[in-house]
């Protein structure tokens, strides 16, 4: 009984990357969220290892500007004989039009795409909006347009792949608190579309909100998986842990309070959790459509149910419905379609 709280209390060691993973040089990586936390992390973490070419997806150029010069500035990239090429491009994912401005302006000026890590991601603790859409913010954020960036940039990353004879690999950034999501006591109604619920204010539980986007990224990482071959473009989503980073610093006063209590004892630095999104944009095809944990592969039993499976493809049908919306033509050119 000690034991399993002990281990309740702390997470897991992360051991250091294998060797194979010291070299990825002549590839191109995006990444979005780079400016801070993980996403800075991991770029650092792929710059060190000889990145190509490396796209921060930013929201603002000047800290991505800073971020380019921090990383170019670190003692082992300004060591390396061939200094990475980094580029910085702007992106709001809370804002659909910038989102959809993005993919073309990456679309039109990036020849290949290797690595897609889409990592940007919020927590707040009151109800919102996104701006345009009127979508609650955290699912804006948290999942459609995540979901709307991988189905854009999948021909890109099929295209690289096949140009270069090496697989590409989408990675999105999930999370294991997704075991805690509301959908398992409270179901979608079959009368109610999912993002009509999920944008309802009376539908809104604040403490359920991050689990229930994190469980979306898990479906929607499942059922993409179904229509790429994995020798092409590998797929998945990846937990790195409880990270020591400043996605909570738009909760309220006392929920920073607590958080900070929690993370002193159990969060990891953020190098630490940055390891496993490197290892995940490199993994195999054994993780194919999985939820990453760490190194392994990591299962939410209510995907499993056949309530989750209904769900699952529900969420599957809307979100293509928006994608051909927002980008006609998307859907077919990402060969989507059954």
């Amino acid at each position: 009984m000690a034991q399993d709280l002990w281990s309740g209390i702390f997470q897991a060691k992360v051991p250091p990357l294998p060797e194979s993973l010291s070299f990825v040089g002549g590839k191109t990586a995006l990444i979005t969220g780079a400016n801070a936390g993980l996403g800075r992390a991991a770029s650092l973490q792929l710059a060190q290892r000889q990145i190509s070419t490396l796209i921060l997806a930013v929201r603002t150029r000047k800290n991505g500007e800073a971020t380019k010069a921090d990383i170019l500035a670190d003692p082992i990239v300004a060591a390396l004989s061939t200094k990475p090429t980094i580029l910085v491009y702007e992106v709001d994912l809370g804002r659909p039009s910038s989102v959809a401005s993005f993919a073309s302006s990456i679309l039109a000026e990036i020849p290949t795409l290797n690595i897609l890590l889409l990592n940007a991601a919020m927590v707040i603790s009151t109800f919102k909006q996104s701006p345009e859409a009127e979508n609650e913010i955290m699912f804006q954020v948290n999942y459609i347009s995540n979901a709307i960036l991988s189905v854009r940039l999948l021909p890109l990353l099929r295209s690289t792949a096949e140009s270069c004879g090496q697989k590409s690999h989408l990675s999105i950034v999930g999370s294991r608190a997704q075991k805690h999501n509301d959908f398992i006591e409270h179901p979608i109604p079959d009368s109610m579309p999912i993002f009509a619920f999920l944008n309802d204010r009376k539908k809104f539980k604040v403490y359920k909100r991050y689990a229930d986007t994190k469980t979306l990224v898990s479906m929607f990482v499942r059922e993409l998986a179904k229509y790429v071959d994995p020798s092409v473009v590998t797929v998945n989503a990846v937990c790195p842990g409880m990270v020591k980073t400043t996605i909570n610093d738009k909760q309220a006063a006392w929920i920073r309070v607590f958080i900070a209590a929690v993370f002193a004892v159990r969060a990891r630095p953020v190098a630490v959790g940055a390891r496993t999104l490197i290892n995940a944009v490199a993994a195999g095809p054994e993780g194919h459509g999985q939820q990453m944990g760490d190194y392994q592969i990591w299962a939410n039993k209510f995907l499993e149910t056949e309530q989750g499976k209904k769900m699952q493809k529900r969420l599957w049908e809307e979100t293509l419905a928006l994608a051909e919306k927002e980008a006609p033509g998307s859907v077919q050119e990402a060969k989507l379609q059954a």
